[in-house]
């Protein structure tokens, strides 16, 4: 048994859950389209719709909440069997825990780009025409920042449940901290500062002056500072991961 036969185990355990397949393809159009239509009343006025705003904010608070998924792969139920196969085969740990990572950043890399790709081509959401790639680059790098997160948490906790709802809470609150709901700079100085360490403020910020302004300024700063992020949170994983806690 090798590597590339695990991520397929995992990536066939997630793509026949379907309740993760409709959340992550079929819910981005539900939430963006009826954010949309709700609030369509106060965009517009400088060639910016709501469907263009929560297409990206959505989107991106979609892609953090993405980050209960991947213990799914550690810890769901009915992969209990498999876990205990893999557990006394002949193969690394490091080749277990990164399958699990790397299939739920390729599952959800694939379902979340296609979402993008329809947004974008139907003119539903305005991703910002030919740097349409240079946001979808934005998204990725905030997806492996996700699953890294919930691969960390889920190795630390050891517990299905608990992660779960350790992540949700985190993960609204920098969902809320960041202004992807509204705007918080009414809030005062203290608001502001706080939201200027999210990494989803970070992303929110790039992707819409890429879109409208063109500008390149923070790309580079923010895909290196969410793989920094990343890389740091998969040596969590690597510290924590046991195998044995998983059968």
């Amino acid at each position: 048994m090798n590597i590339g036969v695990l991520i397929k185990q995992d990536f066939k355990n997630l793509i026949t859950n379907v309740n993760i397949d409709f959340f992550c393809f079929v819910y981005p159009f539900i939430v963006v389209g009826l954010f949309g239509f709700l609030f369509s009343g106060i965009y517009g006025y400088h060639g910016v719709t709501s469907y263009d705003y929560y297409g990206v904010s959505m989107m991106i608070f979609l892609i953090i909440s993405a980050a209960t998924i991947t213990p799914n792969t550690f810890m769901e139920q009915r992969i209990k069997s498999a876990n205990l196969r893999i557990a006394y085969s002949p193969i690394s740990r490091w080749e277990i825990y990164a399958s699990k990572l790397l299939s739920s950043y390729l599952f959800m890399g694939v379902i979340f780009s296609l979402d993008l790709i329809i947004f974008n081509a139907l003119g539903i959401v305005n991703y910002g025409g030919k740097n349409f790639i240079y946001v979808l680059i934005l998204f990725m790098a905030l997806l492996l920042f996700s699953t890294t997160f919930g691969g960390a948490i889920c190795v630390t906790l050891k517990s299905e449940e608990l992660t779960n709802k350790i992540i949700s809470l985190i993960m609204n609150l920098f969902a809320l901290l960041s202004g992807l709901f509204f705007p918080i700079d009414g809030l005062g100085d203290w608001a502001s500062k706080v939201a200027n360490l999210s990494p989803l403020k970070w992303v929110l910020d790039s992707i819409f002056k890429i879109i409208y302004d063109g500008n390149f300024q923070n790309f580079s700063l923010t895909i290196g500072s969410l793989l920094g992020i990343s890389l740091l949170l998969i040596v969590v994983v690597h510290v924590n991961y046991r195998t044995e806690d998983y059968i």
